[in-house]
């Protein structure tokens, strides 16, 4: 099963499940949580200062010259709509629409514009634009709102100054290792012979507070992807365009998979009780699997390395369908199908991976680390108790990330 599959499977069934009156009470509001936050989008946030062609960059991303031409735009946050839309949302947050055209200005207290949109891509994630305006004290604020709402940040600049790094210092390190520096402009700072200086200079602050660099020209990567159907391959690759795309889309996926994996380490720990659920609160996912679109090649590693990569990561992929389908079914004792389940996905991955070029340390610190894990599910399979099996898919689901972010990477 694909990872949209995956998804649309754990989000159903924790969906039924929470709705049970036969579900414990006490784990119903951490359920609510997991359930809020598959039905929500991963969230992109966009920030920089003025014309650092944050607007340009949403356009590439979305394949549409469709950011709103609106008059002092404070902050823009761009949905899934049916139709068309723009609102206004109020410091007292009230929601208005909005009909004004561009050179009409935006009342006072006007603290975001909603844009919605009809573009399916929009399902998978949103987009906040916000720019970086006003006195130090006020960036700081706007600075720290766009992160506390940002999965993913993409930090738009031609320089990032010290004021730029002294903004994005106290963003928590996971969310700046799920972030992107993207020097914009590229051409013209290429043009002025300035663009090799610039990322060597940044090279050691890169390494310290985002997950990559990117260098983008973006009139080019816009007019490669929105002028043509495909987009034109050798200006799309040139400009920056498909690299940056590519990226995000990973850490979009890779996102939307830790979602899955906690809500699917959710409905294990309370494997037992959905045991005793009604059969009409049981829904098993789709048992035809769709086969995954090829990962890109993984630098460093060879052709038949990465293949066996991917298949590892297909197979946990695979697995954790099939463990969504051991815990909905009624079991006499459900830790040990999952205790069971558990150990047999960790030896299997093991003789998996065993087919691969010793000398590349990556495979070689992932098969140390499954072989420790498969040792560590046999001594708690010997226990047989609800703990152990909760540990044991935290294992599982942590193989699993662990692939999945070498790839990515």
């Amino acid at each position: 099963m694909s990872q949209t599959g995956t998804s649309a499977a754990v989000l159903e069934q924790l969906t039924r499940v929470l709705a049970s009156d036969r579900f414990p009470s006490e784990a119903k509001l951490l359920g609510l949580r997991l359930l809020e936050r598959l039905r929500t989008p991963v969230q992109i946030v966009v920030l920089g200062k003025p014309q650092s062609g944050k607007s340009r960059l949403i356009n590439m991303l979305l394949g549409h010259s469709v950011y709103p031409q609106i008059a002092d735009l404070p902050a823009c946050e761009i949905v899934y709509g049916e139709v068309r839309r723009v609102f206004l949302i109020q410091q007292d947050q009230t929601v208005h629409e909005w009909h004004g055209g561009p050179d009409v200005p935006l009342p006072d207290d006007t603290l975001m514009v909603r844009l919605e949109l009809p573009l399916p891509i929009l399902n998978r994630f949103n987009l906040t634009e916000i720019t970086l305006t006003g006195p130090s004290l006020r960036q700081r604020d706007t600075a720290n709102w766009g992160m506390e709402r940002a999965d993913i940040v993409l930090w738009c600049t031609q320089g990032f100054d010290a004021v730029e790094q002294a903004l994005w210092s106290p963003a928590p390190d996971a969310l700046k290792d799920h972030s992107f520096l993207v020097i914009t402009k590229a051409d013209q700072l290429l043009m002025k012979g300035l663009l090799r200086d610039r990322i060597a200079a940044l090279e050691e602050v890169v390494a310290e507070e985002f997950h990559s660099l990117y260098s983008l020209a973006t009139i080019q990567a816009i007019a490669a992807r929105t002028d043509s159907d495909p987009p034109e391959p050798e200006l799309w690759t040139a400009s920056g365009g498909h690299a940056l795309y590519i990226a995000v889309l990973r850490l979009v996926d890779t996102g939307r998979r830790a979602d899955t994996d906690n809500a699917l380490l959710f409905l294990s720990r309370y494997s037992a009780a959905m045991a005793q659920l009604d059969p009409r609160d049981r829904v098993a996912p789709d048992p035809d699997p769709a086969i995954p679109p090829d990962t890109p090649e993984m630098l460093g590693t060879s052709q038949r390395n990465r293949e066996i990569f991917v298949e590892a990561l297909d197979y946990l992929q695979d697995r954790a369908d099939k463990l969504l389908s051991a815990i909905e079914a009624p079991q006499t004792n459900s830790n040990a199908v999952v205790l069971e389940h558990c150990l047999d996905t960790a030896n299997q991955l093991s003789a998996l991976l065993q087919d691969f070029d010793a000398t590349d340390a990556a495979l070689g610190d992932l098969q140390e680390d499954v072989l420790e894990s498969a040792d560590m599910m046999l001594l708690l399979q010997l226990e047989q108790t609800e703990d152990a099996a909760t540990d044991a898919v935290t294992l599982l689901l942590q193989l699993k990330k662990e692939m999945a972010e070498k790839t990515a990477g």
